[in-house]
């Protein structure tokens, strides 16, 4: 009778604690706090430049696939100046030249 009663015991022991999930990490230092999930504020990438065009009247200039022309925007990215290997794009004052060619160049 006695075997009986512990073995139900020690069965509903287990089953209970599978049931009981940990209210903090065991193994973190003691007083540690889990930080509060914070609001990350993401840029969106720089286009990738992949062409220059430039004929007689202005220059084009392929970025990520679209086309584009000085004055255009692309994800929020204004294209300020277009030359013949390189974009330059401005966003809140502040300006990316984007490159054709490597500036390094081994020989």
């Amino acid at each position: 009778m006695v075997k009986y009663i512990v073995t139900g015991v020690g069965v509903s022991g287990l089953l209970f604690a599978a049931n009981i999930h940990a209210q903090q990490d065991p193994t973190a230092p003691l007083g540690w706090q889990k930080k509060s999930s914070s609001v990350t504020v993401s840029t969106p990438s720089l286009p990738q430049l992949q062409s220059v065009i430039c004929d007689p009247q202005a220059c084009r200039a392929t970025l990520s696939g679209k086309t584009v022309t000085v004055g255009s925007v692309i994800r929020g990215y204004s294209v300020s100046r277009i030359s013949d290997s390189s974009v330059v794009l401005t966003r809140n004052q502040k300006q990316w030249q984007l490159s054709l060619f490597s500036t390094n160049i081994k020989q």
